[in-house]
């Protein structure tokens, strides 16, 4: 994974919830690059309501701020799981986690 040195000044995991019937679930986390967490909660909720997913799901928690660098020798090392991005979800693959099975 090679972060764009051109996007937000750190990194972000972000969990998001969503329910299924009378239960909640979390989503593993996503990451994205922004300069500060309120930009980073801003950009989910602006992804969410582009992708006309802000009804279905909501933010649970937001990290703290990772250095890009920082972040990238903790996976190659192993010490942090490798998430993918946030923007390379599509509004049917979250629709797929709704309708899962493997719950």
């Amino acid at each position: 994974m090679v972060f764009d040195l051109e996007e937000g000044l750190y990194i972000f995991e972000i969990t998001l919830g969503y329910q299924v019937g009378e239960s909640e679930y979390m989503t593993v986390p996503f990451i994205l690059r922004a300069d500060d967490a309120d930009e980073a909660e801003e950009m989910v909720q602006e992804y969410l309501e582009i992708n006309q997913l802000a009804n279905s799901f909501w933010i649970v928690e937001i990290s703290g701020t990772f250095d890009p660098e920082e972040y990238q020798t903790l996976v190659d090392e192993g010490e942090k799981e490798r998430w993918d991005q946030l923007e390379n979800y599509s509004a049917e693959d979250f629709l797929e986690i709704l309708h899962s099975d493997d719950m």
